[in-house]
């Protein structure tokens, strides 16, 4: 089977734009600044597009050489980009956001002046951003969440497939209206996309441990998926709803796409667009 990594995306702030790459390092709670960011109301609830569909407007930029984040709005491209350091400067002011699944995320608040570039354009005034620091996991979570991760929901990586996302497209454009093929496969935000030509969809569901360049992962578990999958992340509208499609297809009850998987090893290394992926071995 003939496997490769296709495309890498990392989401620096959660909720937020994709940044995609062709190169990117691994650390030990997933990509490197991956979800390490998040935007915090003034009812300390972590934003996310469930909240304000808006956020994925949010677009940043990531410039290592020059250890900066610049973010842009992608509806107001005459607005002065900010520039957020990657390396903040310990705070005095430290913020805890709630977050879905439980818990709460606490972090150092990054400033007045990208709060307030956040709650100009999202119309939301009051919101902070956070660079985040630590997480607390709801008791009934233990089970479902890496302890590992901080900013993401459940896992270190999220992983899909070209040949899941072509069905996905063929059967959208079959029932409710023709759609771009990366305007679906940014809805689902994963940070691995892997192609191939003899991969069955959905057949990711079927790995248990996949070698990436010589890199380790193991399956944990289906992704589940939620409404938020609805919101086209070019415009933040909610239009040819894809979850419709997935409620048709579920996979051992539950509307799945894409799967997250963990690395053991905690050493540092790179991933990149091209290389070999091999399924070392599959679920029973």
């Amino acid at each position: 089977m003939d496997l490769h990594v296709s495309r890498l995306f990392v989401f620096p702030i959660k909720s937020c734009g994709a940044y995609e790459t062709d190169e990117w390092q691994l650390e030990t709670y997933g990509f490197q600044y991956d979800r390490n960011w998040a935007v915090v109301s003034t009812s300390g609830v972590c934003m996310t597009q469930m909240e304000d569909p808006k956020l994925c407007l949010v677009k940043p930029y990531i410039d290592l050489q020059k250890g900066t984040m610049t973010l842009v709005y992608a509806e107001n491209e005459d607005e002065v980009p900010m520039v957020v350091p990657l390396d903040t400067k310990p705070s005095d002011t430290i913020r805890m956001g709630k977050i879905c699944w439980g818990g709460h995320l606490e972090g150092m608040d990054c400033g007045d002046e990208v709060a307030e570039w956040l709650s100009w354009n999202l119309d939301r005034p009051g919101l902070r951003l956070v660079r985040c620091t630590s997480r607390t996991i709801a008791p009934k979570s233990y089970d479902s969440i890496d302890p590992r991760v901080i900013g993401s929901n459940q896992c270190q990586y999220l992983l899909s497939t070209q040949s899941t996302i072509k069905w996905l497209q063929q059967e959208m454009e079959n029932e409710i209206a023709e759609i771009d093929e990366d305007n679906l496969l940014y809805r689902f935000r994963g940070n691995f996309l892997i192609s191939g030509d003899s991969l069955p969809p959905f057949g990711e569901l079927t790995w248990q441990e996949l070698d990436i360049g010589g890199v380790k992962f193991e399956f944990v578990e289906g992704c589940e998926r939620c409404k938020m999958v609805n919101i086209d992340q070019d415009t933040s509208e909610s239009i040819y709803k894809p979850l419709s499609i997935l409620g048709q297809h579920k996979w051992e009850g539950k509307l799945i796409f894409g799967i997250y998987m963990q690395r053991e090893d905690t050493q540092k290394c790179k991933i990149r667009v091209g290389q070999k992926c091999t399924v070392t071995k599959k679920r029973n």
